[in-house]
């Protein structure tokens, strides 16, 4: 899977012994992309992949599939239209939640996938905070298509009174925060002694 290729490559690398010179060396390869690749800074070509693992005696599969049912990438129609604007379904992304955080194992898979633009700025940016926050919950690195949603322009919370309004900012995740999503954690994650 791309999303891991340089955890996998470097583990790969570190395990035959070879220094990442000589790894550029036998690949044909400037030592800044193996570097690169290993911190994953570069997402590599298959061709660029195959001269890299090539070089340590690996050899690339690749396979292709549909997306899984369980993959955040779904969510991307998480909305609808009312007529006082465009709502979006959080019923919809605390069953997908729900559901990954109970099998920490598919979180990985589950956020890998982006999710396709859905020309709702408020569900793109809420989308990637709770990828990023699963993945920062699981310990593993978080998707890079993430790092392409920018933050919101402005501040969004949830309707009700300043006192309310506080609460839901004080306890929303860091995830949140930093695209100015002011949400509380309860709105999609269950309480840990639940």
């Amino acid at each position: 899977m791309i999303r891991s290729v340089a955890h996998d490559f470097a583990k790969a690398r570190l395990k035959t012994g070879l220094s990442r010179k000589e790894v550029a060396r036998r690949a044909g390869v400037s030592l800044t992309t193996v570097s690169r690749t290993e911190s994953g800074e570069m997402d590599p070509t298959i061709t660029m992949l195959q001269r890299l693992c090539s070089a340590l005696d690996l050899r690339v599969e690749l396979s292709t599939g549909p997306l899984s049912e369980i993959s955040i990438a779904k969510l991307s129609n998480a909305f609808t239209q009312e007529k006082w604007g465009i709502e979006i379904d959080y019923l919809k992304i605390r069953i997908f939640v729900d559901y990954v955080t109970s099998r920490p194992t598919i979180i990985g898979d589950a956020i890998a996938q982006p999710p396709r633009r859905s020309g709702f700025d408020r569900l793109d940016c809420l989308l990637a905070a709770i990828a990023e926050k699963l993945a920062d919950d699981a310990g593993i690195d978080r998707p890079k298509w993430c790092g392409t949603v920018p933050a919101l322009g402005r501040k969004f919370s949830p309707p009700g009174t300043p006192m309310m309004i506080k609460r839901a900012a004080a306890s929303a995740p860091s995830q949140f925060r930093k695209r100015k999503i002011y949400l509380s954690s309860l709105e999609f994650w269950r309480p840990t002694d639940w």
